[in-house]
């Protein structure tokens, strides 16, 4: 046999053994990208029910949508709470165990108001690869906080960031707290007041939870006042389309 006969053999040999490792390579970025939207849908989508159950949004044949507000009480709480009294709307409010020690009097007037309370946390540290106790304390401090503060037990918890994470929901049972995301994300937190109510405005649809900031988490400065200044106008604007109610009430027409 020649040399020339053999050379076909040998690069078949060299090009699978230099083929096998690339297609290895290609396989696992595939399965590792593939684990980190699976990952990501599972902690961070809305309407993830993967790892527990959570209220995203009501029934869609009700006119009804709930205002809800996170990280508060803050500084600009006083003036959302005027314009929902002046517009006769009750909203939901997640309070953060922290803030609510800091402004004892916003949360009290929070409470006062009839508006419904939820838990956000003490700290609102974001719950990823936090170990079930730490999850727990947060949890757990938040109620006591807020309950001493204004005389009512949260019976919903929206996690900080939206982020939930494994062993989140089996403390949640044990605290008989409901979770609570939503279907129309403000983006308060980035927007000046006017796109907030368009965006508002433009997402809003029955049954929506929709998401505001009245407050700024306790590590974080800043302030709320593009939503305080937003408010009025995005209740002028849906109060024709629809009736605005508390989670508890959305919750209860959904079963209904």
């Amino acid at each position: 046999m020649t040399p020339w006969e053999t050379m076909p053999e040998t690069y078949h040999e060299t090009s699978d053994g230099r083929s096998t490792p690339l297609l290895s390579l290609v396989l696992v970025l595939v399965f590792l990208i593939g684990l980190g939207i699976l990952t990501w849908y599972l902690v961070a989508a809305p309407g993830s029910q993967l790892l527990g159950a959570t209220l995203v949004r009501g029934r869609k044949d009700r006119a009804v949508a709930a205002l809800t507000f996170d990280d508060g009480p803050g500084e600009q709480t006083p003036q959302i709470l005027d314009a929902l009294k002046q517009a006769g709307v009750r909203a939901t409010f997640f309070l953060c165990g922290s803030n609510v020690e800091r402004y004892p009097d916003h949360a009290r007037r929070i409470a006062q108001a009839g508006h419904e309370i939820g838990n956000h946390t003490y700290s609102h540290r974001r719950l990823l690869f936090k170990t079930p106790g730490k999850i727990a304390w947060e949890i757990d401090r938040a109620q006591k906080v807020i309950e001493h503060h204004t005389g009512r037990r949260p019976a919903f918890f929206r996690p900080p960031y939206g982020l939930r994470w494994f062993g989140l929901f089996p403390i949640l049972g044990q605290q008989q707290l409901k979770t609570v995301m939503w279907s129309v994300n403000a983006l308060d937190w980035r927007r000046p007041a006017e796109q907030i109510v368009e965006r508002v405005v433009a997402l809003a649809r029955p049954g929506a939870i929709i998401l505001l900031h009245d407050g700024m988490p306790p590590q974080e400065t800043g302030d709320r006042s593009a939503t305080a200044a937003a408010l009025p106008a995005i209740l002028r604007q849906l109060e024709g389309r629809y009736r605005f109610v508390t989670v508890s009430e959305l919750e209860s027409r959904q079963r209904g």
